[in-house]
This record gives structure tokens, C-alpha cells and sequence, in this order.
């Protein structure tokens, strides 16, 4: 072996040395025939076959005899057991897998191939026998493509096809050369088949190895390798086809009904005769196939012969076949559907373990092309295949059909003598027999639905083909299923054929008929109660959250089940809603045979009627041409709607309202839409926008409607029109309105109460939101609907709606009328007598028992008036005013009268209504007003005409004793004042005197006192101070007595009744500023009467001292509003001089005035108050009245506090003292001011009466003694001076501790002063005694006071106090030097 491969070595080197490639056959046989001893030595073929494998990948090896030598190399050493020898010897193997060497010229090469290929498969080691199928089909594959030039070269005028070869370069070449003889390869091909043939009937060919056990697995698996890689044209071959036919076939057929083979066998054995279907003699195969599935028995045979069908039924022979053999009297594919069909009714029901295996089946067949693990043949799996092959046939029709140029899914009309026509006829009940069985069995999903998925397919052929009897026979067939039989549960099964009914519905509707719409109609009718009753799952588990989905998503199918009818023909559509329309009267016709009893159920019970809810979605999907069917839809529903059966009736009508809706809307917007353009799609003349005559149209089935004595009808189309109005009422032309109005004015008409509610809310509707869309002659008809329902109705709250229909009926007219730009204006006749009738109708409603329809009307009363006041309406406005409102509120108040003292239990529901009839009186008078002064020539006349008219109304009202009635009465008296307060006063004194009895008695109820004392009394005095600002002579004592009462009325109230304990705090409204303060303004303007009556009040006011704090706190705030009143006119004080004397010295001479003062711990009495607020006034008035002072004079010091008065200060406190000494000195010091300033009053008495009266009060003021020494340049005071500065320098020698601030006083007063010269000569002392002291006395000084009292000024000397002998001994010093002085 070594020098073998030495001159092996020698002979390549010497080759490349020469440029010789090739290696002579020797020299490789000289090294393989060495090699071939060594069978032991796995090492050495590994490394053996590593060296070859290189030769051949560097071409060195190329020549087909050296690889045939070395294959045998291969087969020698094949059974040498060593792993990586095992992958060398395959790596190399399928080197030689090549095109270059495997072709049938090297037949001998490739019969080796297969021995290698046979020891492979044959081998237990799996890296042998793992290749052994893949190196099989890829010598297939090569063998495959040499036979397509064996073919070319022998057999190409034998087949009836034109081949296209691969490379079309070598066939160019081969046109321009002579043809290559192929016969030896022809014969080898045959050669090679005819051996797989026999080992596949256990014969071993002469190259199948004798220790390898014949495998006809082997010989089947290349068979269908082959003759899949060949292709059609290979069978089509005759030679081979004869070969096939004679001998392949039969085998099969002996192997298929050979017992016990081995699954795999088998398996391959049906792959052959699946390729073998497009054989001349594919009728042989049908024939084995229908003998297995014939069988009773369940085996794999049966299984796969199913498969094998499934795939005939989807190939192009198939058909073809079966078109061919129309005529024939044989006609082995209806056999085989008609055996399919009979099949189908003997296949019993699954068992469980049966269900389980399917259960657990990733596919629903069992896929022969793939390989797939074949499961055991079982009912369940029959019933799939059955499934399967069902849609496979219907498929394949329907791609027959397109080749046909037959297009599906639209009515075509086919000749009877038509292929296609007949082979539907030919089929259609043996396959309509065969799904219907299979439907009574119990299915898995996917089988259930291939079996509908046919049914559709079929359903799609023969209503394209318009086969009506079997059109109607597959719907029926499939309705039939939809629902589950009785005492069955709506299940699975179900729930996936209703799907698919919907969908035949949704998908061809347009090519079923009427008789089949019915079915379907008639079917989802029963199965919505299964919808309904299913929608709630059982219980929690998966399953049955599933099916109750799958329910709830039917249910909502359902209601698109017409999606696509607008793809329908006009005449289909028809055909739809007749089918409809028949199931309808199908209902009627059963209903009439009920007890009527049962069948006349109330509105609100009646049962939903199926076709008629059907009905409004197909018009709703095909609204878009409502003309179309228009005239059917009503004809239908009218004469529905004319039977006796309520229910239905009921149902019908609801149904038709909900059409009218969906073709109002859809008509307005195309009429939007399409406005600028003249669109012609609704040619007729009732469906023109022109006055809106198509809402005419549309109306008009109610209108007719009408006409049937059925109320249940006339509360749908009332519900219905209320609707309308609401979504819809502003699209709502002239025809439109009219029908509308019609049909609520028939309505309206009935005697009954049923319709009052929703008819008023029609009416308002339209009243509160489209009167502007109506014409005139419709405004009226809308009080006679008003009237009508309002005539049949016995509810009470039914004025309320009414009065708010009136108010916006009211309003709109005027204001139509105003605006001249409206077309649709009223005549003057017009508008008054409507207007008339509006007020009339609310002045009665007006006096409803119902207070807040009550209020309501008089609201809208007066604003309406109002509004049409301000459309310069005053004829009307005064007329109804007068005659109409007038009237009312005296009506009103003539009945709360009645019933207050009758003392009713609504009488406080009737005081409210009083009050808001007055407000509207006011309101009314007021915007009057405004009117007439442009409006009427006797304006004053015409007002005081209706002030005067509404005077004993609002006496009643006062008369009545209720308070809060009472102050509202006040209130817009007050109001009506204000706007005509001269016309008022004329009429007023009647008012005036009965506000005046409210305060003389008061009552010794609580509440009522309570209104009157903090809610009446404000008003009241508002009223009054009005009155006062007038500045007028009328009422003004009157009024002054009114304020005084309400002054005095809660003093005498809380006489009777503690106020305070009650919660009744009267204080603040005691007496209120305004009216004094107006009074100040006006009162020199009025009547001279008016100052004696204010006089004569305020005396009887205070002539009974305070009894207790009240009235204290009454007098003292009525005074301080007093004193500003004198501030705003100081003239008046003179006027009112003589009432502060009579005050002040009340006051002074009642210690009452003082008690309460203290008892409240108040800064000051009223007393000083009162004195300090005169003595200001009176210096102010002096300024500019001189010529007064001594009147003034007399009065200031008559009030001057005497000695009774200061010696009772000294027990009161000390803010008493302090105000008193205040007092004093203010009064002192203004009267002492005026004399000054007036010298010559000196002479009079009073000045002596003063001088007098400060000599008494110099004991125990400081003040006093100053105004002495102030006027001491008088003779007259020098006596009075000089006494009582001697008992105040005496009385501080002994008291030195009390005295000591008036004696410093005084010693300062003595020093500063002067007195006239000589006032000694002849001086008379207070006692009456004269003294008289020579001229040069030093007496008759200016300083001659002090020397007058110089005794008691050397005896002060020794005072306690330094301060006291200081300015005594200054007083000395100064007397010293005016003696020294003298003397000089």
C-alpha cells in the first residue's frame, strides 16, 4: 500500500511537471486495490478517504469510472464500525451526489447510489441512517432533472404540452445540431421505475442488496419522490403512463387492501395515488379511494382515503371530470358525492374519549404532503373530513366559476344548457343532504365551520345563479340549525351557525329572496329570545364567559345585519322590505286568533315586534332613497295600524314614527347640503324643498293616523311630534308646521284627559322656542289647542304651563308687531283682540286655588304689559289696565277679605298673593307713567283716575290687621308716591288716617307687634318723611301726628307686653333721623300751623317723666334729632325758644330725667343735653338776631339753675356734678358775654335779676364769682362783688382744706380787676345800709375793693396753703405801694 501511494505521488508530480491534469484510472486502482485489504484498520480508510476526498474536491478525481471505483471502495468498507470513518465515508458520499454523475447515462453509478443509499437507511447507526432520506431525494431531484432531456429527446411528440426547458441557450443549440439519441437513458429510466415498482411489491431488483431486507417503504417513498419532482409532464408521458397504469396502480391497490402494513406504508402508498389523480386512468384511483372511505370499519385506509379525496375535490381534473361527465351515464364524481353524502347519515356521534382526541388535534386534517402524525380514524375525524371535503368542493366551484368568467356575488341569469348551471343542479342536494347530517352530529369548532363556510359558498352560487328552489332550501336548512332544539341549551354550536346566518344576511343579502329573507327574518326572531335569555353568564368558568361575549356581540350584530342593503338594487330592496312586510302580517294574522284578552295589552306591556324593528334598520341604512319605497312602507303600516290587534297596532305606529324621523333628518341635511344646487334625486313634487313640502310628506301618516279612535296611537304620535320639536323643531318649515298644528288641534279636540300633558308640552315647545318659524294664521291656532287641552283637563297645576305658553305667546306678538322687518305682521285688529284674550286668560288663572300659579300669572301679566307698554301700545295698555287688572287685584282683595275673616286655612297663601298683585299694580302705574307723558293729553286725569280706583283696595288691605300685608302695602305706597306725589297726596288722607289707627291700640299679640314695631314702623316713617319733603300744606299735621303715635306706640306696647323678653329690640327704630332732618328743611315752608303742632306733641310727650329706661332712651335720641333739626335752620330757634324753656325747666324740676341718666351710666342727661344744645344755638342766633338778646336773655336766665338745684347736686355723682358745673359755666359765661356786649342791657332788670342770681351761686362756684368780677365796672354789681368775696374769704379762714382752689380763684379775679372811681362815695350795702367814705378815701380808687376787704384779707394771710399766702401777701404789697404812692 505504501508504494502504492508512493508512485502515486511520483505520478502527480510528473503530471504538474508535463501540465497534465488527468490522473490515468490505473494509478487510482493501484492505491484502491491495496486499500481495499486493509478492512481492519479504521484508521488508516479514514486517513484513506480524507486523501480521496481532496483528489475529487481538486477535479483530479473526475472521471466517472474512477468515482464508480471508488464507490465501491465505499461499499467494501461500508460495514467497518468507527464513528468518524461512519462521517468521512458519508462526507464523501455525497460528493459524488452530483449532476455530473448522477444521470441515467451512468445507470450503473446510480444503482450503486441507491445500494449505498439502502445500506444507509438500512443501518442502525444513526449518522448512517439519519442521511439515508435526504441523500434518497436528492438523487431523486438529479435523476429528475436528466429525465426532463430524456423526455425532450423522446417522447416530446407524445405529450400534449409544450415543456419549457430551463436553460434556453442549450436548447437554441440543440435546434442547430442533430438530435442527441436518448434511448439507452430512456430505457434506464424505465428500467429504474419498473425496479421501484417491484420493491414495492416486495420484489427485489438486481441491484437491491441480498443482506439488506427489502423495504417497499424504500421503493414507495422514491416513487413519490420521483414523480413529485417530475411533475404533470412526466405522468402526461405515454410510456411511463402505461407503466404507472399497469403496474404502479395495481400494486397500490394490493398494497391498500394488504391487512396490517405498517402506518408509514400505507401513508406513502396514498401519496402515490394522490400524484396519480392527474393520470388518464385517475378513475382507477377514485375507484380505490371510494372503496376505502366505503368501509365500515374505522382504519387509517379510511382516513387517508379522505385525504386523498380532499385533495382530488380541489384539483383542476376533478372538476373537469365532472363537467365531462354531465351527460354520461356513469359519472364517477357524483358517485363519489353521492357515497360522501350517504356516508354523512351513517356516521354516528363521537364518543367522549373520541372528543378528547380531537380536542387534542393541532389541525383540523391530516396533512399527507406533510408527513404529519397520523392519528387513528375515528367518527369525529370522518365528520371533519366530510367537513373538509364539503368546503374543498364548494371552493373549487366557485374557482370553476371564475375561469368561466361567471361572477359570483351578483344576479347573472344563466341558459339551463349552461355547464355550470347544470353542475350545480347536478350537485346541489346530494352536498345540501350531506351538510345537513352532518349538522345533527355534534362537531368541533374548525369542522363546524368548514361545513358553513360550504354553506355560504353555496348559498353565494345559487342565488348568483338565481336557483331559487336551492337557495331556499340551503337557507331553510341552515335557520333550521340556528336554534337550539327543545329542551336543548342555546350552545357553542349555535352561536357559531348564527354568526354565519348573519353573515349570509349581511354579505348576500342582495342575492336572496324573499321567501329566504323570511326564513332568516322568522329564525333571528326565535334566537333573539335566546339572546336575551343567554346574556347573563351561569357561572364563572371560561367557557361560559366566552359564550356569554359571543351572545352580547350577536345581539349587536344583529342590529347591522342591513349594513350593506345599500348596495341593493332598488327592486332587491323592495323584495327585502316585502319579506318584512310579510312576516308582519304573518304576526297579524296569528295574533287574531289569540284570546282577545291576552292580545289587547296596554301601551306600556306591548311586546317588541321583530320584522318592524327590522324594518326601521333597513330604512335607516337606505333613508338616502326614501322615495323609492316610500308609498309601500305607508300602504303597509297604514293597514296594519286599521287592525283590531292593539299590540301590533301600537307597535307599528312606533315603528313608522321612528321612519318619518330618520327620513326627516336625512332630508334636511341633504337639502343643506345640496342648496346651492339644483340636485334632482327627489324628482317627485311632494318631495320638494319648496315650502318644505317634503315635511308635509313626511307628516302626513300621522295625520292619517289620526283618523283611527285609538288613543295608544295618539299618545305614540303625540310622544313622537314632542320629540320632533325638541331634536328637530328648528328645521321645521311652513308644511311642516301645519301638519304639527293639525295634528295637536285633533288631538286637542278629544274629550279626555289622556293627551293633556304631552300635548301642553308640544304646545310650549313650540310656543317657547319656534313661534318665530310660524305664520299668523298658525300663532292663532295655537290658543285653540291651548283651550282645547286646557277644556279636558282636571289637574290643577295645569294653569301654571299655561300662564308660561301665554307670557311667551304675549311677547313674541307685540314684538312681532314692533319690527317692521317681519313679514308675518298682525293687523291692529288682530293684535288687540288677541292681546285682550291672553290677559283676560291669565287675569284667570290669576285667581287659581294654587298660589304659585297664582303669582305666576300676575307676573307674567304685569311684565307682559309692561313689554307691550314699551311697544307704545297705550290705547291697549290703558284699556287693559283699567278693565282687566284692576278688576283683578280688586277681586283679589275682595276674596282675601272674605277668607281672612272667615279665617280660612289658606288666608296666609292668599296674603302673599295680595302682596304680588300690589307690587304688579305698582310696577304697572309706574312704567305708566312714562307712557302718558308723551302718550295722553289729561295724563294728571287718567292717573288719578287709577290711583283713585286702587284707594279702597289698599284700605282693605291695612284694615285686614296683617302686619307683614300691611308694611308691604306701605312699601309700594311709598313706591306709587314717588313717581305722583301730588296726585298722591290728594288721594292719600284716607290712607294716612288708616296707617294711623295701626299705632293706637297695639295688640298684645306678640307677632304681630314684632312686624309692626321693626318692619312697619321704618317703612312708615320712609313714607312720612316722603311726604314732608314735599313741602307741601297738605297732610303735614296728619303726618306730624302719625310720627309722634309711632314715637310713643312701642312705649305703650312695652307697657302691656315686656318687648325685650320677647325678643322684640325696639330701640333702634324709636325715632329715625331723616324726618326732623327733612322737617328742618322744608318747615319754613310750610303751613304756620305746623311748629304749635310739633310744640304740642313734644310737651305731650314729656309731660309724664320717664317710667323707665325706654322712654328715657325715646327722649333723650328724639331730642338729639331735635337738636339737628335746629341745626339745619338756626332760624328756627327763635320759633322754638319758648318749647326748650319748657323743656329745660321740665327737666330741671323732675329729678326722673337725672335717675335714668345715672342708672344707664350715660355721659350726659338729658337735661344737660337739652341746655347745652340751646345755649349753642342761642349764641349762634344772637350773632345774626342782636336785636333778640333780651327776649334770649329772659329765657337764659329763667332756666338758670337756683339754689334748690345746686345744693341737690351736691348728693349726685360726680359725671352729674361735672356736667352740671359744665353747664354753669357755659350758661354764666353766655349770659355774661351778652350783657357785655350789650352795655346798655345793663339798666335793665334782668341784668340785676343775673347779678342777683350769681351772688347766690358764688358760695359754691367759682364761676359765678368770676362773671362778678367781670362785670364789676357795673355800680350796680359792686355790692353783690364785694359780699361774696367777704363770706369766701371767711369761710376759707375756717375751712382751710375745702376752699382753697375758690379762694386762689378769687385773689387772682380781686387783683386783675378794677372798679369805677368813687364807687364809695355814696356805696349801699346788700342789707340796706348806706355808707358813705370821703373823696380821698382810698376807697374811691380803681383799687378800692381790695382796701375794702382788707380785714379779711390780713386774716387769710395766716391760710395753710403757701400757694393762698403768696398771692395774699402779692395783694398786700400792691396795696402798700399804692398808699405809699398817695402819701408821695
Amino acid at each position: 500500500m505504501k508504494d502504492a501511494l508512493n508512485n502515486f505521488q511520483r505520478v502527480l508530480e510528473e503530471n504538474k511537471k508535463n501540465g497534465v491534469q488527468d490522473i490515468p484510472r490505473a494509478e487510482i486502482q493501484k492505491c484502491l486495490i491495496p486499500a481495499q485489504g486493509q478492512l481492519r484498520s479504521a484508521k488508516f480508510h479514514t486517513s484513506f478517504i480524507s486523501f480521496l476526498l481532496k483528489l475529487i474536491n481538486l477535479k483530479v478525481i473526475n472521471d466517472i469510472q474512477m468515482i464508480e471505483d471508488v464507490l465501491d471502495y465505499f461499499l467494501k468498507i461500508k460495514d467497518i464500525q468507527k464513528e468518524e470513518l461512519y462521517y468521512k465515508l458519508i462526507q464523501s458520499f455525497n460528493t459524488f451526489v452530483h449532476s455530473d454523475f448522477i444521470n441515467f447515462g451512468n445507470f450503473s453509478f446510480v444503482e450503486k447510489c441507491l445500494t449505498l443509499v439502502l445500506y444507509m437507511k438500512n443501518s442502525k447507526i444513526p449518522i448512517i441512517h439519519g442521511p439515508a432520506a435526504t441523500s434518497l431525494q436528492r438523487l431523486i431531484e438529479l435523476l429528475s432533472d436528466s429525465t426532463q432531456l430524456i423526455i425532450a429527446g423522446q417522447g416530446f411528440d407524445e405529450m400534449n404540452v409544450v415543456l419549457d426547458l430551463d436553460n434556453q441557450q442549450e436548447q437554441n443549440q440543440q435546434q442547430m445540431t442533430q438530435p442527441i439519441d436518448h434511448s439507452k437513458e430512456f430505457q434506464n429510466l424505465h428500467s429504474m421505475l419498473s425496479d421501484l415498482i417491484k420493491l414495492s411489491d416486495n420484489v427485489r431488483p438486481h441491484w437491491y442488496p441480498i443482506l439488506v431486507p427489502l423495504d417497499r417503504e424504500f421503493g414507495l417513498i422514491s416513487i413519490n419522490n420521483f414523480l413529485t419532482s417530475m411533475g404533470k409532464f412526466f405522468i402526461q408521458y405515454k410510456t411511463i403512463s402505461e407503466l404507472l397504469t399497469d403496474n404502479l396502480i395495481l400494486i397500490l391497490k394490493k398494497i391498500i387492501t394488504t391487512p396490517l402494513l405498517r402506518s408509514q406504508v400505507v401513508i406513502e402508498t396514498f401519496k402515490c395515488l394522490k400524484i396519480l389523480v392527474e393520470n388518464e386512468q385517475s378513475e382507477v384511483v377514485w375507484t380505490i379511494v371510494i372503496s376505502q372511505i366505503k368501509q365500515n370499519e374505522h382504519s387509517i385506509n379510511k382516513n387517508l382515503a379522505f385525504q386523498t379525496l380532499i385533495y382530488f375535490v380541489q384539483n383542476q381534473v376533478f372538476l373537469n371530470k365532472l363537467v365531462q361527465s354531465l351527460n354520461s351515464e356513469k359519472n364517477i364524481i357524483l358517485e363519489i358525492i353521492t357515497t360522501l353524502s350517504n356516508l354523512a347519515k351513517e356516521v354516528q356521534e363521537p364518543s367522549e374519549a373520541e372528543w378528547k382526541r380531537l380536542g387534542e388535534l393541532a389541525h383540523p386534517t391530516i396533512n399527507l404532503v406533510d408527513n404529519s402524525e397520523v392519528y387513528p380514524s375515528d367518527n369525529g375525524l370522518v365528520c371533519r373530513m366530510l367537513s373538509e371535503f364539503q368546503s374543498r368542493f364548494a371552493n373549487s366551484l366557485c374557482v370553476y366559476a371564475d375561469q368561466q368568467k361567471i361572477q359570483l356575488g351578483n344576479l347573472i341569469k344563466l341558459q339551463s344548457n349552461e355547464k355550470f348551471n347544470q353542475l350545480i343542479d347536478l350537485t346541489w342536494k346530494h352536498n345540501l343532504r350531506a351538510i345537513k347530517y352532518l349538522l345533527l352530529k355534534e362537531l368541533d369548532e374548525q369542522t363546524l365551520q368548514n361545513l358553513l363556510i360550504a354553506f355560504q359558498q353555496y348559498i353565494n352560487i345559487v342565488g348568483s345563479i338565481q336557483m331559487k328552489s336551492a337557495q331556499n332550501a340551503f337557507i331553510k336548512t341552515i335557520c333550521e340549525f340556528c336554534k337550539p332544539m327543545q329542551g336543548e341549551e342555546f350552545a357553542k354550536k349555535h352561536i357559531q351557525i348564527n354568526k354565519m346566518v348573519l353573515n349570509i344576511a349581511n354579505c348576500l343579502g342582495n342575492l336572496l329572496e324573499c321567501s329566504s329573507w323570511m326564513c332568516i327574518f322568522k329564525t333571528f326572531e326565535e334566537c333573539e329570545n335566546h339572546y336575551l335569555r343567554n346574556r347573563l353568564a351561569k357561572n364563572s368558568s371560561q367557557e361560559e364567559q366566552i359564550k356569554t361575549f359571543d351572545i352580547t356581540i350577536l345581539f349587536q350584530s344583529l342590529d347591522q345585519l342591513f349594513s350593506q342593503s345599500p348596495t341593493y338594487g332598488n327592486e332587491h330592496l323592495i323584495t327585502v322590505m316585502d319579506a318584512i312586510n310579510q312576516i308582519t302580517i304573518e304576526c297579524l294574522e296569528q295574533q287574531q286568533t289569540m284570546d282577545q284578552k291576552k292580545s289587547n295589552v296596554q301601551f306600556g306591556e306591548q311586546k317588541k315586534y321583530f320584522s318592524l324593528s327590522k324594518l326601521v334598520e333597513l330604512i335607516k341604512f337606505n333613508v338616502f332613497r326614501l322615495d323609492v319605497f316610500w308609498e309601500l312602507i305607508i300602504a303597509h303600516f297604514i293597514s296594519v295600524i286599521s287592525s283590531r290587534n292593539t299590540n301590533l297596532v301600537l307597535n307599528a305606529a312606533d315603528t313608522l314614527s321612528q321612519i318619518i324621523f330618520y327620513g326627516f333628518e336625512y332630508l334636511t341635511k341633504f337639502y343643506k347640503k345640496n342648496q346651492q344646487q339644483n340636485n334632482q334625486q327627489f324628482i317627485k313634487d311632494k318631495w320638494s324643498n319648496k315650502d318644505s313640502i317634503y315635511q308635509q310628506t313626511l307628516f302626513q301618516p300621522w295625520v292619517d293616523m289620526c283618523t283611527l279612535r285609538l288613543n295608544d296611537i295618539k299618545e305614540i304620535i303625540l310622544a313622537n311630534i314632542l320629540k320632533m320639536i325638541q331634536n328637530n323643531g328648528h328645521e321645521i318649515s311652513n308644511k311642516g308646521w301645519d301638519s304639527i298644528l293639525i295634528l295637536l288641534l285633533n288631538i286637542s279636540s278629544e274629550q279626555t284627559t289622556l293627551f293633556v300633558k304631552q300635548g301642553l308640552g308640544c304646545t310650549e315647545q313650540i310656543i317657547n322656542q319656534f313661534l318665530s318659524n310660524l305664520d299668523g294664521k298658525q300663532i292663532f291656532q295655537l290658543f285653540d289647542i291651548i283651550d282645547n287641552f286646557k277644556s279636558n283637563s282636571n289637574e290643577q297645576n295645569i294653569n301654571f304651563q299655561i300662564c308660561n305658553m301665554l307670557w311667551h305667546l304675549g311677547d313674541y306678538i307685540t314684538k312681532n308687531n314692533s319690527n317692521q322687518e317681519q313679514g308675518n305682521l298682525l293687523t291692529n285688529e288682530q293684535l288687540e283682540m288677541n292681546l285682550k284674550e291672553i290677559f283676560q286668560k291669565l287675569s284667570v288663572i290669576a285667581l287659581d286655588p294654587i298660589p304659585e300659579i297664582r303669582h305666576s300669572a300676575i307676573h307674567i301679566f304685569s311684565n307682559l304689559l309692561i313689554h307691550l307698554n314699551s311697544q307704545n301700545q297705550y290705547l291697549e295698555w290703558k284699556k287693559i289696565l283699567e278693565e282687566i287688572f284692576l278688576e283683578l287685584m280688586h277681586k283679589i282683595t275682595q276674596l282675601f277679605q272674605d277668607k281672612n275673616q272667615a279665617k280660612e286655612l289658606d288666608v296666609s297663601q292668599w296674603e302673599e298673593t295680595v302682596k304680588s298683585v300690589y307690587q304688579a299694580f305698582v310696577k304697572l302705574v309706574k312704567k305708566y307713567f312714562l307712557v302718558i307723558e308723551e302718550s295722553s293729553p289729561n295724563k294728571d286725569q287718567d292717573i288719578e283716575a287709577i290711583i283713585r280706583q286702587s284707594i279702597p283696595d289698599f284700605i282693605i288691605v291695612f284694615q285686614q290687621s296683617k302686619a307683614l300685608l300691611s308694611m308691604e302695602a306701605t312699601k309700594q305706597l311709598r313706591e306709587l308716591f314717588l313717581y305722583q306725589p301730588v296726585i298722591c297726596l290728594q288721594n292719600f288722607e284716607e290712607i294716612l288716617n288708616q296707617i294711623s289707627e295701626i299705632f293706637n291700640f297695639p295688640s298684645s299679640d306678640i307677632k304681630y307687634l314684632k312686624t309692626v314695631i321693626l318692619h312697619i314702623t321704618p317703612d312708615v316713617l320712609e313714607l312720612l318723611n316722603d311726604i314732608i319733603k314735599l313741602s307741601k300744606d297738605i297732610l303735614i299735621e296728619q303726618v306730624i301726628d302719625t310720627y309722634y303715635k309711632i314715637l310713643e306706640f312701642p312705649l305703650i306696647a312695652h307697657m302691656k307686653i315686656d318687648l325685650i323678653q320677647n325678643k322684640i329690640f325696639f330701640e333702634d327704630n324709636l325715632a329715625p333721623k331723616q324726618i326732623l332732618v327733612t322737617l328742618s328743611q322744608t318747615l319754613s315752608k310750610q303751613s304756620p300751623k305746623l311748629i304749635p303742632r310739633i310744640i304740642h306733641n313734644v310737651k305731650e310727650l314729656i309731660k309724664d317723666p320717664p317710667n323707665d329706661k325706654y322712654k328715657h332712651m325715646l327722649l333723650k335720641r328724639h331730642f338729639s334729632q331735635f337738636n339737628t333739626m335746629m341745626d339745619n335752620n338756626i332760624q328756627l330757634f327763635f320759633q322754638f325758644s319758648e318749647l326748650y324753656e319748657y323743656i329745660l325747666i321740665t327737666m330741671r324740676n323732675n329729678d326722673q330725667y337725672i335717675y335714668y341718666s345715672e342708672l344707664l351710666n350715660e355721659d350726659k342727661s338729658i337735661y344737660m343735653m337739652m341746655a347745652e344744645n340751646y345755649l349753642s344755638r342761642a349764641k349762634t342766633y344772637l350773632q345774626t338776631n342782636k336785636e333778640d338778646s333780651l327776649k334770649v336773655l329772659q329765657a337764659l336766665q329763667q332756666i338758670l339753675p337756683d339754689r334748690f338745684l345746686l345744693d341737690k347736686q351736691q348728693g349726685q355723682n360726680k359725671i352729674l356734678q361735672q356736667e352740671n358745673q359744665s353747664l354753669e359755666l357755659y350758661q354764666i359765661e353766655l349770659i355774661t358775654e351778652i350783657y357785655r356786649g350789650n352795655p346798655q342791657l345793663s339798666e335793665t332788670s334782668e341784668f340785676q335779676q343775673f347779678i342777683q342770681k350769681l351772688h347766690e351761686m358764688s358760695a359754691n362756684s367759682y364761676i359765678a364769682i368770676n362773671k362778678l368780677c367781670l362785670l364789676s365796672q357795673n355800680q350796680f354789681v359792686i355790692p353783690y362783688l364785694l359780699d361774696a368775696s367777704q363770706k369766701i374769704l371767711e369761710k376759707g379762714i375756717g375751712d382751710e382744706v375745702h376752699n382753697q382752689k375758690i379762694i386762689l380763684d378769687l385773689l387772682n379775679n380781686l387783683q386783675s380787676i378794677s372798679i369805677p372811681d368813687n364807687s364809695f362815695l355814696l356805696f349801699q350795702q346788700l342789707s340796706g345800709d348806706f355808707i358813705a367814705y370821703p373823696e380821698t378815701s382810698l376807697l374811691q380808687s380803681e383799687f378800692g375793693h381790695l382796701f375794702y376787704l382788707m380785714p379779711q384779707l390780713v386774716q387769710i394771710i395766716t391760710h395753710k396753703s403757701e400757694e393762698i399766702r403768696i398771692k395774699v401777701k402779692e395783694i398786700l404789697e400792691q396795696i402798700s405801694k399804692i398808699i405809699l404812692k398817695q402819701q408821695q
